[in-house]
């Protein structure tokens, strides 16, 4: 079963219904240092990657991690 999504606005479909974040940053071909992610407006925290499993109509964004206040 395909997942659809959305990443940064733009609509994407897995090709499998089982995919966790870090899967999705391989699959978009994202480095994974140096970026954060939201997903629905949630902020989910690097150590949670490998276990957060993306589910159906998902909004995320992908972006750039700035430091600084």
């Amino acid at each position: 079963m395909k997942l659809n999504i959305t990443v940064n606005d733009s609509p994407h479909q897995l090709p499998d219904s089982s995919c966790n974040i870090t899967e999705l940053l391989t699959l978009l071909e994202q480095p994974e240092k140096g970026i954060a992610v939201a997903i629905n407006t949630n902020i989910i925290s690097r150590s949670q990657w490998s276990q957060y499993q993306l589910q159906e109509n998902d909004h995320i964004v992908v972006f750039k991690a700035i430091a600084g206040g």
